[in-house]
């Protein structure tokens, strides 16, 4: 997943600007002052990273934030409250509230003494959120769901590429917004054999979460894992072919099987919505226009990745991709240098990279005048 948290260089370098070519008689500069109170929604499935992502860059910026993180995971964020009071950042600044999103998350949206919203999650909670911060027309900076492709073309380093789409695809069981659940094979290469590699690969990484040698562990909910199973069977029922998987573990907890559908046409809701969990769909394509086509068939624009060796294949496809990221011959690396965020229904804004402070800011214009002033009116 991108990003790792501010870098604390960013909180001394915000600057402005200033204009000193107006007139001899004029100055002008710009001041970036905190946009004031910000709430802080995070999701369930990465509470500690994803609060990392929003929170350092508010609190360089002089915002105080009130953070509400997911009533399933709420532990770290708690814990990191702790370690930031302990560190002597100042009361009020951070504050941390718990409870579900009707009770807590709700009133943090339309409470007219928040100045921004910085929300995580689904991109219908998003909307939701969206609309209920515009009735005080609220900054809001958005961070919602994916149905990223990873489109690997004939020439792409095969072993690489097959490693990666397994791992883009069930890393964290698949609950995560960047996760490659597309995966779109070139045609002269999308034969049983190679989908047969993929299952290969698939099997056997499901396990006890706490064992380090664990790859894939439990759904977050039982209700969570009903929807991944419905949104399975929707696809059977559309005519498509559960390759692998399609249904839960037979065991004592919350498990999915890594699962792989083909036969996939880009009409079946399957290839169009975020599923979030552990189900990748393989669809094919012709040309390099057929796979920009393909990829931008989704109201998503989260992340893509590229399998090519050609340089003009890789460039030519990560222009025409609609992605707020797109990664070549490599999948899901991040640093926070580089800014993170979506296109289309995967949201506003952009997290990390050297703007992040900033957009916790609010401009002001200063033009100054100096020595004397001429009446408007003709003397």
């Amino acid at each position: 997943m991108p990003g790792r948290g501010a870098h604390p260089a960013l909180a001394r370098t915000l600057h402005g600007e200033s204009y000193a070519s107006l007139g001899s008689d004029r100055l002008g500069f710009v001041l970036r002052e905190p946009i004031g109170v910000v709430t802080i929604i995070t999701p369930w499935n990465f509470p500690l990273l994803i609060v990392s992502q929003k929170l350092p860059f508010a609190l360089a910026a002089g915002c105080t934030c009130v953070v509400k993180p997911s009533e399933m995971t709420s532990a770290s964020t708690l814990h990191l409250a702790k370690l930031l009071d302990d560190s002597g950042l100042p009361k009020g600044a951070c504050n941390v509230v718990t409870g579900y999103g009707p009770e807590v998350g709700a009133p943090l949206t339309t409470d007219p003494r928040v100045d921004m919203i910085s929300f995580t999650g689904s991109t219908a909670v998003g909307r939701a959120a969206m609309a209920a911060a515009s009735k005080t027309l609220k900054k809001v900076s958005m961070e919602l769901g994916g149905k990223n492709p990873q489109i690997v073309f004939a020439d792409a380093d095969m072993d690489a590429a097959l490693d990666a789409c397994v791992f883009g695809a069930y890393f964290n069981a698949g609950e995560c917004c960047n996760a490659g659940s597309r995966i779109l094979l070139q045609r002269s290469i999308a034969d049983p054999h190679l989908v047969r590699q993929l299952s290969e690969l698939a099997e056997e990484i499901v396990g006890d979460p706490l064992d380090p040698g664990t790859k894939v562990g439990a759904i977050i909910s039982a209700d969570h894992l009903a929807k991944i199973e419905g949104h399975v069977a929707a696809a059977k029922t559309a005519g498509a072919h559960v390759r692998i998987g399609g249904a839960r573990l037979a065991s004592d907890g919350l498990f999915m099987a890594p699962t792989i559908v083909d036969r996939v046409q880009p009409s079946m809701a399957i290839a169009s919505d975020e599923v979030f969990g552990p189900v990748v769909t393989a669809l094919t394509f012709g040309t390099l226009d057929e796979a920009i086509e393909l990829a931008n068939s989704t109201s998503y624009g989260l992340s893509a990745g590229v399998w090519s060796k050609d340089v003009d294949t890789a460039i030519g496809v990560g222009r025409g991709v609609r992605a707020g990221t797109v990664w070549v011959n490599t999948f899901m690396d991040g640093t926070p240098e580089l800014p993170f965020g979506g296109y289309g229904q995967s949201g506003l804004g952009r997290e990390l990279g050297r703007n992040a402070v900033a957009d916790y800011t609010e401009e002001k214009t200063f033009h100054v005048h100096s020595g004397p002033r001429t009446g408007w009116w003709a003397r």
